[in-house]
C-alpha cells in the first residue's frame, strides 16, 4: 500500500479491540497507536518524504538537531510503515513493535512502527506511546545501550501529523 493511500484513510475505519495487545505490553496504548492500526491492514505501506531539515525534523535543542544534514540525507527518502496482516496478527505485532527493535535495552514506551531508508542505512521510526510524537533514532550509528547517546529526534507531533506528509 502506498502511504497516500493509507493517510487518506480514516482512523477507525476498522473496529478493533486492542486489550489482548495491552495485556502483552502491559500497559494501555496510546491514541497514535490505536488510530494507525485502525485504518488498514497489510504488509506495509510505503512512501516518499523529503527530509529538509526544520521542515520535517523537528529541532529537540540536542546535538542530534542536525543528523539528517550533517550526513547529507536531506533529500528525498524511502519510508516503510510495518502494518500487521490482520486482527488476529495484531497483539503479537504489536508486543514485537515495543521490545525486538531495543535488544533488550530499556528505551522507553517506544513502539518501531517502519524504517526511514537513507545514504547511511535504515533509521527507526517509533511511535512514542507517552507523548504520541513520531520520533526517528539511528541506531546503528554506535550500538549504544542508552536511548539518548544514539543520534534520535521528532519527525511529527502526533501520526496523524505524520500521516499528513505524504497528504
Amino acid at each position: 500500500m502506498k502511504l497516500t493511500n493509507l493517510s487518506k484513510k480514516e482512523r477507525g475505519s476498522l473496529a478493533i479491540d486492542f486489550t489482548e495487545a495491552e495485556q502483552k505490553v502491559g500497559f494501555p496504548l496510546c491514541e497514535g497507536i490505536k488510530s494507525l492500526y485502525t485504518r488498514s491492514f497489510g504488509k506495509g505501506a510505503s512512501g516518499v518524504l523529503n527530509l529538509r531539515e526544520k521542515v520535517h525534523i523537528k529541532p529537540q535543542g540536542t546535538r542530534w538537531d542536525t543528523w539528517f544534514s550533517f550526513n547529507n540525507c536531506e533529500g528525498n527518502c524511502e519510508v516503510m510503515l510495518s502494518m500487521p496482516g490482520s486482527e488476529k496478527e495484531l497483539a503479537d505485532f504489536i508486543a514485537y513493535g515495543f521490545h525486538e527493535w531495543t535488544g533488550g535495552n530499556d528505551f522507553g514506551k517506544r513502539m518501531m512502527i517502519g524504517s526511514l531508508f537513507v545514504n547511511i542505512g535504515d533509521i527507526c521510526i517509533l511511535l512514542n506511546n507517552d507523548t504520541g510524537k513520531v520520533e526517528w533514532i539511528d541506531c546503528g550509528y554506535g550500538y549504544f545501550d542508552t536511548y539518548d547517546e544514539n543520534p534520535n529526534g521528532v519527525l511529527a507531533d502526533s501520526i496523524e501529523e505524520f500521516l499528513g506528509f505524504f497528504e
